[in-house]
């Protein structure tokens, strides 16, 4: 009897510990806990959608406290958003959620298992409110819990925000495409063909303006020198027209002198 009293006083820490929750605060220890396969259970507790849209719901869930029991046994006090790694019994599992400042507030949930040696990890997605008549555990299929898994896979970043999105969106997110880099060799080689083909035709046009000097000059000379022959005609030609009225005036005088006389 004596023997019997003190294998099952044994037994009974095992059985409490292995009924106990282990809490996981970042993506590596989720990874971690969705690669094992011996029927263990990832309790996320993510507010309700109702209470994510109520600005004064939502502050309220974040002094929330809950008392949890699982299958009889105390699993502690949690708050919202976080994730806990248990390990459920065969069967169908019973979750019992109590407030923490008010013992009159009180929701059983349950939801299946399969607890058995080479189960992967199964998601149950606990939906906490402060109504807690809306609260509901919804397990994931073995699906979205892949996808889930394939998402940390490809990248840890974000933390604990990033895995509850992932469980509330039952692994789905959009990828952002990486942003194409820009060739910045190319990009000066073509500058250097800018450069040098606006100095070839600078080259070009101080060519064609000393090409072009002299046939301005040489125009410009040929105007000048039309003017001062055109000059030379007028002056000419007022000489000329200057003699001739001389002459005529004293053609005109001798004239009167001869009838005078």
């Amino acid at each position: 009897m004596q023997r019997l009293i003190a294998l099952v006083g044994l037994l009974l820490p095992l059985v409490v510990q292995a009924a106990g929750g282990q809490a996981l605060g970042s993506p590596t220890a989720v990874l971690d806990a969705l690669k094992q396969s011996r029927g263990g259970v990832l309790l996320a507790f993510i507010d309700h959608p109702s209470d994510q849209a109520n600005p004064v719901k939502h502050l309220q869930g974040l002094l929330s406290r809950y008392r949890l029991d699982l299958n009889g046994t105390d699993l502690g006090q949690v708050r919202r958003n976080t994730i806990l790694h248990v390990r459920p019994r065969l069967g169908v599992n019973r979750l019992t959620i109590e407030n923490t400042f008010d013992d009159q507030q009180r929701k059983q949930l349950s939801f299946p298992a399969m607890r058995a040696a080479g189960v992967p990890t199964a998601i149950v997605e606990v939906r906490t409110s402060r109504d807690f008549a809306w609260m509901e555990a919804l397990t994931l299929s073995a699906t979205e819990v892949q996808a889930v898994e394939n998402a940390l896979n490809r990248s840890q970043t974000g933390g604990m925000p990033r895995v509850l999105a992932l469980i509330r969106s039952r692994g789905q997110e959009t990828v952002q495409p990486p942003r194409p880099l820009r060739n910045w060799s190319r990009g000066l080689s073509s500058g250097g063909g800018l450069d040098s083909g606006s100095a070839s035709d600078g080259s070009a046009s101080s060519a064609r303006s000393a090409q072009s000097s002299p046939s301005e000059e040489t125009t410009q000379d040929t105007a000048e020198q039309g003017t001062t022959e055109s000059d030379s005609s007028e002056e000419a030609a007022a000489d000329t027209s200057s003699d001739t009225e001389e002459t005529d005036s004293g053609a005109s005088v001798s004239a009167d002198r001869r009838s005078y006389y």
